[in-house]
């Protein structure tokens, strides 16, 4: 039996130190890249603060280490001219080597806008990976069920 794959979620903060030069800027964002299981499309997200004017354009860039920059991939439609804003969520096609590429933290987006024309905030895009809690959630539920299944079986089935 195959077993089926899981969709991939990759998030990202964004800030003006992360830019390739860095910059002082007060804005932020948060981004976030949803992988689909067949790992062939994308979906994006997007959201900034405080920019120190309107926003001219946000993208998807990459291969490119922390520190390095690299060419746009995914360029986003509708990005409000605005200070604070989102772009409207957005669906690209995606190659294997791209999707080993945004597996590896070599893709990042970022924000521009006219007093940062070659970028004022950006961030990595990096795996999102549970938290601790929540594995012992899951675990804990997991038990909490076999228990149960246990407890129905031998009520459906005294002499087992």
């Amino acid at each position: 039996m195959p077993v089926a794959n899981a969709a991939t979620i990759f998030v990202t903060t964004l800030a003006g130190t992360n830019e390739v030069p860095p910059n002082a800027s007060p804005a932020f964002g948060f981004g976030k890249v949803v992988l689909n299981d067949a790992q062939t499309q994308i979906t994006v997200d997007e959201d900034w603060f405080n920019l120190t004017a309107p926003a001219t354009a946000s993208h998807i860039h990459g291969p490119a280490a922390p520190g390095m920059n690299g060419p746009v991939l995914f360029p986003f439609m509708g990005v409000p001219a605005a200070t604070t804003g989102a772009i409207p969520e957005q669906v690209f096609a995606i190659t294997p080597t791209q999707v080993a590429q945004l597996q590896a933290g070599l893709f990042y987006m970022n924000v521009h806008s006219s007093n940062f024309p070659g970028g004022e905030i950006r961030g990595q895009l990096l795996q999102q990976t549970p938290e601790p809690a929540s594995l012992a959630l899951i675990g804990f539920g997991l038990g909490a069920i076999a228990t149960l299944v246990r407890r129905r079986s031998r009520q459906a089935h005294p002499l087992r």
